[in-house]
């Protein structure tokens, strides 16, 4: 697939950066995508995403994220803090997502998210652990 994103980024490659401003950015563009195997590249191998409701790594996670992008949710997000220690970035997001049910309704999620980014050894900083709570829908119930 062939993407226009307005951030510089290697898709196969994906470095989110110690730059929030940055990172949000590619982690909008990428969700917003709908390009599940794409957004799982923004996490290390042994992430763990809460996104579900349930915490999943792995094959599960990848699982999760091409379902759950395939219907081509819409993702906004504001980052409300960031904190750069070394090799780790903590990140609190206020965020909000339209999507589409499986009857076909639409669903407006809305909440905070605390993310904690990892720099590897070859400089990219991925997702080490996203952890989304919304008010009401996916992981609210």
């Amino acid at each position: 697939m062939s993407y226009t994103f307005t951030v510089d980024f290697d898709p196969e490659r994906p470095d989110l950066t110690d730059d929030t401003d940055t990172q949000n950015e590619i982690f909008l563009q990428v969700f917003n995508s709908g390009d599940g195997e794409l957004f799982n590249r923004l996490y290390l191998d042994d992430s763990i995403s809460n996104f579900s409701g349930e915490p999943l790594t792995g094959e599960a996670r990848l699982a999760f994220f091409k379902e759950f992008l395939a219907v081509k949710p819409r993702l906004k997000a504001t980052v409300a803090h960031s904190y750069v220690a070394g090799d780790v970035a903590l990140i609190g997001v206020d965020y909000s997502i339209d999507t589409t049910g499986p009857d076909g309704s639409p669903v407006h999620l809305a909440g905070q998210c605390t993310d904690v980014l990892r720099r590897g050894a070859d400089g990219r900083w991925l997702m080490a652990i996203d952890r989304p709570v919304a008010a009401t829908g996916l992981v609210a119930e």
